[in-house]
């Protein structure tokens, strides 16, 4: 490490000082670290002011100046170039005028404006940046910007990419607007050190914590060009980041402006203790916010609560993107009552249940029978009705248990039973049950061809109840599924230690193991990757056509990219194209240009020969959250 870096390193933490009111030459201190740090209180307890204290720090130390990246605070009243448009605040008929901000000769300082029109100027700038945000309106919101220049400003309209016109930010919803001014900073790479006051501002709470998200996904040490410094004061417990008890040093706690903030040192010794490790881990909002939710996830108890949560963060299956939570319920008996709930909510449900729930009786199952979408699936599979073959199954379970009695009972001995309060005969049938679905070759020769053709019939009941949205754990219980030893642990303690290691277990076999919880996950939150290579295709083919169309042997690199930004606009600065023609053959390469949008199949050849239609896909398969 040379001088200069070690210098760096040792600004961090940095130590702030906060002015407190009423109380002459008295101060706080916040530390920043890299990474993000959250200013929490109640309103007028001083964020506001600890953070313009921050900037003025970041300032002055030419901490993030010296990287050649912007300090850049966003502030509370960001949306107030737009709402002079949106409401009757100026003017008693605020609509007359398309909504514009700004002027001009201000684009070069848009890092000054503390509203959301230094965001604007800096999309209408760089079209990879617009197009890095637009990824993420699509998938949300089905939204689209567009922007032109008038004498009042900057325009905003907004593109419903379902169909329809466009339509002037005075019409749009404050939410959306944020969003878009937030995602542009967050995403903005020449931003450093980024403050935001209230994030929460107008958003959905399941729009804080997908927020949240992406601010983690670019969160650091601004060293790095991809990595930024981000602080925010916020009211919401969806923007807190509190997953784990080593990230509690980077949350500043301000009870009042007189008084200085309460901050945990990173060398506290409370943070080695493993109860408070373990209580941490288990701290959740999902329970309130289950009730804003869309789709919902219904579980039986916090261990499957903690397990699920933690391997959809582990494989990158963004619940939150689609306005998806988890919730415990607290046994198998109240899964139906509260499906029934939500629904009258007019919720998407689904349950995962232990296995019991199928082997005991047939209460679940007669639930999503009943559902208006049941019949369908139920034709599908021959039946008027999946309770009928529900039933059809359970005489089926009894016929099997009763002629291999004696391999049943020695099997059932060993298996890790996870009812064992109950009946032995209950918990024969549950294990027996368990260990059809998963394992029907431990029957042996005698039966186990039996039980392969059971569990046939099973898994057509159990792929129809999943088009409904009712999965079952067909091992048993959640811990029926863990790597870690289960002595002296109680059961919420037990997940934490198994979710702990889900960060060093490779994808393929997280995917294996936790299938059938995996299929839940997937089921109530489809499609939850933002695709970013979906809206790159487009824009690469008509590149591609056009050039090859349009280049002569002799055409320059500057002539090629012209032709690009007349095909498709400033959006072609995302690649760069190069002649690599030779004698007859006429080629082009490709390079992505952004620094956003970096892919390993770049940079690639072309020719005029090569059919666009088969290289493109290749090229961009998409399916990837960058």
């Amino acid at each position: 490490m040379n001088t200069e870096v070690k210098e760096k390193a040792k600004l961090w933490p940095l130590g702030v000082k906060i002015n407190l009111l009423g109380k002459s030459n008295a101060e706080g201190v916040v530390e920043i670290r890299p990474g993000i740090t959250t200013l929490v209180g109640p309103n007028g307890s001083g964020k506001t002011r600890a953070l313009r204290a921050i900037k003025a720090a970041l300032d002055s130390t030419a901490c993030i100046a010296s990287y050649g990246r912007k300090t850049h605070l966003l502030a509370a009243g960001r949306s107030s170039p737009l709402e002079q448009y949106r409401a009757a605040i100026n003017s008693p008929d605020p609509y007359n005028n398309d909504a514009a901000v700004g002027h001009e000769s201000y684009r070069q300082r848009w890092w000054d404006f503390e509203s959301v029109t230094g965001s604007l100027f800096a999309l209408d700038s760089r079209a990879d940046l617009r197009l890095k945000v637009e990824a993420r309106l699509q998938q949300l919101f089905d939204r689209s910007v567009q922007f032109s220049w008038s004498q009042n400003g900057l325009n905003l309209r907004i593109s419903p990419m379902s169909g329809g016109a466009s339509y002037a930010a005075n019409y749009e919803a404050s939410g959306i607007l944020h969003l878009v001014a937030l995602l542009a900073a967050i995403h903005n790479e020449e931003i450093g050190a980024l403050l935001i006051d209230e994030p929460e501002i107008s958003l959905h709470p399941q729009h804080q914590a997908f927020l949240l998200e992406e601010m983690e996904r670019v969160a650091g040490d601004p060293g790095d060009p991809a990595r930024k410094l981000i602080v925010i004061a916020t009211h919401s417990a969806s923007l807190l980041t509190l997953r784990k008890i080593s990230e509690l040093p980077y949350i500043a706690f301000f009870n009042s402006i007189s008084e200085p903030p309460a901050q945990v040192p990173s060398d506290a010794g409370i943070l080695k203790r493993n109860k408070l490790a373990s209580l941490v881990a288990r701290l959740s909002t999902t329970h309130r916010m289950a009730v804003f939710a869309e789709r919902v996830l219904l579980v039986e108890g916090v261990s499957d609560e903690i397990i699920a949560t933690q391997l959809a963060r582990r494989l990158d299956l963004r619940l939150l993107a689609r306005n998806a939570q988890i919730l415990p319920v607290t046994g198998k008996g109240e899964f139906s009552e509260a499906a029934k709930l939500f629904r009258l909510m007019k919720k998407q449900v689904a349950v995962l249940a232990d296995l019991d729930a199928l082997a005991d009786d047939n209460g679940i199952v007669c639930h999503f029978s009943e559902l208006p979408e049941a019949n369908a699936v139920a034709n599908q599979l021959g039946r008027a009705k999946l309770s009928d073959l529900d039933n059809e199954l359970r005489t089926a379970l009894d016929a099997f248990m009763a002629k291999h009695q004696a391999l049943v009972d020695a099997a059932a001995a060993a298996y890790p039973d996870w009812s064992s309060k109950e009946s032995s005969a209950l918990a024969k049938r549950r294990v027996t049950l368990a260990r059809v679905l998963t394992d029907a070759a431990s029957f042996g020769t005698a039966a186990g061809g039996e039980a392969a053709s059971l569990r046939t019939r099973y898994n057509t009941l159990l792929d129809g109840l999943a088009k409904l949205g009712c999965f079952f754990l067909h091992r048993g219980a959640i811990e029926n599924y863990y790597r870690v030893a289960a002595a002296n642990h109680a059961k919420p303690d037990l997940a934490t230690a198994e979710a702990a290691g889900f960060e060093a277990s490779a994808t393929k076999d997280l995917q294996r193991d936790y299938a059938n919880v995996i299929a839940a996950l997937a089921h109530i939150a489809p499609n939850q990757r933002v695709d970013e290579d979906l809206l790159l295709r487009p824009k690469l083919g008509a590149v591609l056509v056009a050039t090859l169309l349009g280049m002569q042997h002799e055409s320059s690199d500057e002539q090629l990219n012209t032709l690009a930004r007349a095909t498709i606009g400033t959006d072609a600065e995302v690649f760069k194209l190069v002649n690599r023609s030779k004698e007859d053959d006429l080629r082009i390469e490709v390079q992505m240009a952004s620094p956003l949008f970096q892919r390993g199949t770049f940079p690639f050849e072309v020719g005029r020969d090569d059919n666009p239609n088969i290289i493109v896909p290749i090229k961009l398969p998409g399916a990837g959250q960058v």
